[in-house]
């Protein structure tokens, strides 16, 4: 009777929890409005149908026999697309708003990726790659400014985390999917084939992205204008000196990542199961990295701690080329995947404290292009060279472009964060200049 009795009591207190917890899960997504959660929906499919797409595509490209001097110059061209496109989806973001450009990108960027399933020659691949860049851009153009539209001005912070963070962990499970999902549809292909399983996922990447249309479909017609275009100086006199290090960063960035699931499967020997995993891995860890690195920056400064990342980078790629066993491989990869990804903060955050405020949205426009300029000749000549040279000489080229990056990093113009951090250790300190 006691058990019953004391089970009969805690009864209603037990059960209450969950109820309270569902009612504020409730009451809390009744803060967004109804079209920030079509565009969640919208999103949700976008990053992973092209997440399992674009990890897959690198490899299914080896199995068609592109080597990677032929996967860099496509993927040269995917990017280039996509600067040629930014532009235009600008204005076509200003005349029509956000409904229609984001509908032409989501019906348009998976048609063309299903045609590029069945190419088989080199100038198909790349004509293809440029359009399809084409129709990927409207998605960078509007993404910012529907996020910061649809949430008020209370929550609009927490729609931004949570469309960040559903991202990465889509990564994830796009990484895993893309592991297991060809060798389960192998069987089920009418070749019996690896193959014919990935053309398969690749097809079904494709229908994901498709889904998206449904809840754009019925977000409120909006033919406002949305992204502000004002008529201010290209080109800061800041950026000249920003530039060089950017640069040099940027050609790291660009070259061994883009082919790394393929050195992991090609030159470590890894099943794609396993490779998949790692890159889901890889994605948990840049999540923490991100997380991580304002920890670093206000310990050290933010361009000292930019530039001790770039240098952990460039030493994780001379222990990548330094051993072809499989789990010390792995490690170092997965290390300089984290290291790499916490510069991105500081980098750019470092870049809006140099600029005016009205002067900022041109600075990323023209830095964003830049480096997008950068890593398409990169992948590129990257491709070229890891056939020539091999994928070691490639991450020693790397690594040294890593180290000099740091240093240039390290001699610009210390921002004010940085002031107060050399004023604690008792360092001279340089005006910054704007």
């Amino acid at each position: 009777m006691l058990i019953t009795g004391g089970g009969a009591g805690a009864h209603p207190r037990w059960f209450a929890a969950p109820g309270r917890l569902l009612d504020g899960i409730v009451c809390w997504a009744r803060g967004f409005s109804a079209d920030f959660w079509r565009f969640f929906a919208a999103a949700f499919f976008f990053d992973f149908g092209f997440g399992l797409f674009f990890f897959l595509f690198s490899l299914y490209l080896t199995d068609l026999h592109f080597n990677e001097r032929s996967i860099g110059q496509i993927m040269a061209s995917l990017t280039l697309g996509n600067v040629a496109g930014t532009i235009p989806a600008m204005f076509a973001v200003r005349r029509y708003g956000l409904q229609k450009p984001l509908l032409l990108s989501f019906f348009a960027a998976p048609l063309l990726c299903s045609l590029r399933v069945f190419a088989l020659r080199q100038q198909e691949q790349v004509a293809l790659a440029f359009l399809t860049g084409i129709a990927l851009c409207c998605w960078p153009v509007c993404f910012s400014p529907a996020v910061a539209r649809f949430p008020n001005d209370r929550n609009r912070a927490s729609g931004f985390s949570i469309v960040f963070a559903t991202g990465i962990g889509l990564g994830c499970l796009a990484g895993l999917a893309g592991g297991y999902l060809p060798r389960m549809l192998q069987s089920h292909a009418a070749e019996g084939l690896f193959i014919a399983g990935m053309r398969s996922v690749l097809l079904l990447a494709c229908g994901i992205v498709l889904l998206g249309i449904l809840p754009l479909w019925k977000m409120a017609r909006d033919t406002g204008p949305v992204v502000s275009m004002r008529a201010l100086r290209l080109f800061h006199p800041f950026l000249f000196r920003f530039f060089p290090p950017f640069i040099i960063w940027n050609v790291v960035t660009g070259s061994f990542t883009t082919f790394g699931a393929i050195y992991l499967m090609k030159i470590i020997g890894l099943p794609l199961t396993r490779v998949g995993a790692v890159f889901s891995f890889s994605q948990l860890l840049q999540f923490f990295a991100v997380l991580a690195s304002p920890v670093l920056f206000r310990r050290f400064g933010t361009l000292k701690g930019v530039s001790m990342a770039q240098a952990a980078t460039g030493i994780f790629l001379l222990l990548i080329c330094s051993t072809k066993s499989a789990a010390p491989s792995v490690v170092y990869f997965l290390g300089f995947s984290g290291v790499q990804w916490m510069c991105g903060p500081g980098i750019y955050r470092y870049l809006m404290d140099h600029i005016p405020e009205p002067e900022r949205s041109t600075a990323w426009a023209v830095q964003n292009i830049s480096g997008a300029l950068c890593q398409a000749a990169t992948a590129a000549v990257t491709g070229g060279c890891i056939v020539h040279f091999g994928y070691s000489a490639v991450m020693i080229g790397n690594a040294v472009f890593a180290l000099v990056a740091a240093a240039f990093f390290l001699a610009l113009p210390r921002g004010a964060e940085d002031a107060q951090e050399m004023l604690m250790t008792g360092e001279s300190t340089p005006s910054p200049t704007n």
